[in-house]
């Protein structure tokens, strides 16, 4: 029978988690803006290179930003969830009102990642 890629690569896929929340940044409530998120054209280059990696490690048959020719809004954001989700990191998302500066605001999406062990 054959192994499971979580039990062969146990610390090559924790690395890979490591490696996905140092490049969020998380904040004090182990938090991150999805506005944020959608600016930083850096932090969306370093997650979508991580492709191959990630595909040594975990099974991502189910993830639909390693399918061929399906269109996904936010591919970087459907890979962080979908492997940190895999080893039994939980998302909780919720909607904050933040300001622009000028006297408007506009919503967004707050996640925060802990582990569930």
């Amino acid at each position: 029978m054959r192994i499971k890629l979580s039990e062969k690569y146990q610390n090559e896929r924790e690395d890979i988690c490591k490696r996905l929340i140092s490049i969020l940044k998380l904040d004090d409530t182990n938090s991150f803006l999805l506005c944020d998120l959608d600016e930083d054209t850096e932090k969306q280059n370093q997650i979508t290179e991580m492709k191959e990696e990630i595909q040594k490690y975990f099974a991502c048959s189910t993830i639909s930003s390693f399918k061929p020719n399906f269109d996904c809004k936010r591919p970087y954001l459907n890979i962080v969830r979908s492997i940190l989700r895999q080893q039994n990191y939980v998302f909780e998302r919720s909607e904050i009102e933040k300001s622009n500066g000028d006297g408007s605001f506009f919503r967004s999406t707050k996640y925060k990642i802990f582990r569930n062990k």
